[in-house]
C-alpha cells in the first residue's frame, strides 16, 4: 500500500488511463468557457471506481488545481449531516425552527429562536437549501466535537483519497468553542476540500456508505486495474447513506440547484434521471475569490456516475459549479431518454 492508501500501480513509464476522451475534452472546454481564476472537474464511474474526467484550468507554479484543497464551503454539511443522523437523535423528519442565519452563523443561532421571523421545517430539507442556522442549532444540541471529528475521519479528512497517486481528501481543524464549532460544521471556516476529495465524499454516499478505491491507471507494465474497486471499510450505516441521498436530491429538485437543472418550461433537463447533489459557495475574505462547488451523483437511486466541480471565480463570473456539473452529467447521459449533449455543441464552436 502507498502512503495515500492505494496500491501504487507503477514507478514511472507509460500508462493507459481510465479517462474518457470525449468527456475529458468536454470538461476542458467547459472550464475554459467558464473563465475562472482556477477550476477543476472530476467525473467518476461508480461501479468500477474509474476516473472518467480529470480536468483543470488555471494551475499556477506547477500546482495542480484538482489535487489542491479549496474552502469546502457548505459541501462539508454532508459530513455534518451524516454525523447528526448517526447519533440516532436526529432524523430527516425532525422539525427545527430558526430565525435568520442564511449567510452567517451568530451566537443567537445556536438555540431555538423565541422572537423574530421564525420559520420551521424538517431537517430533511436543510441540506438541500443549505440552511446554516439549522445546522448551528442541531450541532450545538446533539453533537460532541469528537462525534464530528470521528465522522470527518471516516470520510477521509486529513488523509489521502484511496487512489493511484497521492491526493489529499481535505483538511479539518476542529475548534473547541461552541460558536466556532457550529461555524466549522456548516463549512464557514477551518475546513478545506480537494476537487477529487469532493468526488470521494459523494462516492461514499453513492456506495451505500462504503469506502472504496478509485483508479485513474487502467494498465501500466504488468499492472492491470482491478475489475472492481477494493472495499476499505464503512464510513456510515447504509441507512444513513440512503437518508443523505434523499436529502441531497432536494438540492437539485427543489433547493439551491433547482434552477440550474431546470429548463425554461420548468422541466428537469435530465428528464427522469434524478440527481443527488450539494452546492457550496464561500468568499473567505474580501480579497479572496469566490469558491463555487457542486458534488453529486446520478441516477441517485442507482448511481452510475459521481461529479465534482469547483470554480474559484472573480467578482464578475460567467458560470457556477452546478452549471458545469449539470453539463457534464448531460454529456455522460446524452442519448438516453432524448437528452441532448451540450459537450457536442461546445466542440462545434
Amino acid at each position: 500500500m502507498g502512503p495515500h492508501g492505494a496500491d501504487a500501480p507503477f514507478d514511472g513509464g507509460l500508462a493507459r488511463l481510465t479517462l474518457d476522451g470525449r468527456l475529458q475534452r468536454g470538461a476542458e472546454r467547459l472550464l475554459d468557457h467558464a473563465r475562472p481564476l482556477s477550476g477543476a472537474a472530476a467525473l467518476l464511474h461508480v461501479p468500477s471506481g474509474r476516473l472518467l474526467v480529470w480536468a483543470e484550468v488555471g494551475a499556477d507554479g506547477g500546482h495542480s488545481v484538482i489535487t489542491r484543497p479549496a474552502p469546502s464551503a457548505s459541501v462539508f454539511k454532508i459530513v455534518t449531516s451524516a454525523a447528526l443522523l448517526e447519533t440516532g437523535r436526529v432524523t430527516p423528519q425532525s422539525e427545527v425552527c430558526v430565525a435568520g442565519g442564511m449567510r452567517q452563523i451568530e451566537r443567537r443561532h445556536l438555540e431555538a429562536p423565541r422572537s423574530g421571523k421564525i420559520a420551521c421545517g424538517p431537517f430533511g430539507l436543510a441540506l438541500g437549501h443549505s440552511r446554516n442556522a439549522v445546522y448551528a442549532q442541531l450541532v450545538t444540541r446533539h453533537l460532541l466535537r469528537d462525534d464530528l471529528a470521528r465522522m470527518a475521519q471516516n470520510f477521509g479528512f486529513n488523509d489521502y483519497v484511496p487512489f493511484d497517486v497521492p491526493v489529499r481528501v481535505g483538511t479539518l481543524e476542529l475548534p473547541y468553542g461552541d460558536l466556532e464549532l457550529a461555524r466549522t460544521a456548516a463549512g464557514f471556516e477551518n475546513v478545506s476540500l480537494s476537487p477529487l476529495g469532493g468526488a470521494y465524499l459523494a462516492y461514499q454516499v453513492a456506495s451505500a456508505g462504503q469506502r472504496r478505491s478509485l483508479h485513474i491507471v487502467e494498465q501500466a507494465g504488468e499492472y492491470q486495474r482491478p475489475a472492481h474497486p477494493r472495499r476499505l471499510g464503512q464510513t456510515m450505516r447504509p441507512f444513513t447513506a440512503y437518508q443523505l441521498m434523499r436529502m441531497m436530491e432536494v438540492t437539485v429538485h427543489g433547493g439551491t440547484s433547482m434552477e440550474a437543472f431546470t429548463d425554461e418550461h420548468g422541466m428537469s433537463v435530465l428528464k427522469d434521471i434524478r440527481v443527488a447533489g450539494k452546492t457550496g459557495t464561500l468568499k473567505p475574505s474580501p480579497s479572496a475569490p469566490t469558491t463555487s462547488w457542486f458534488v453529486g451523483f446520478a441516477p441517485s437511486r442507482r448511481p452510475e456516475v459521481v461529479v465534482s466541480v469547483v470554480l474559484n471565480n472573480r467578482s464578475v463570473w460567467r458560470s457556477k459549479a452546478n452549471e458545469l456539473a449539470r453539463d457534464l452529467l448531460l454529456g455522460y447521459f446524452a442519448g438516453r431518454r432524448g437528452i441532448e449533449d451540450p459537450l457536442a455543441l461546445l466542440a462545434a464552436r
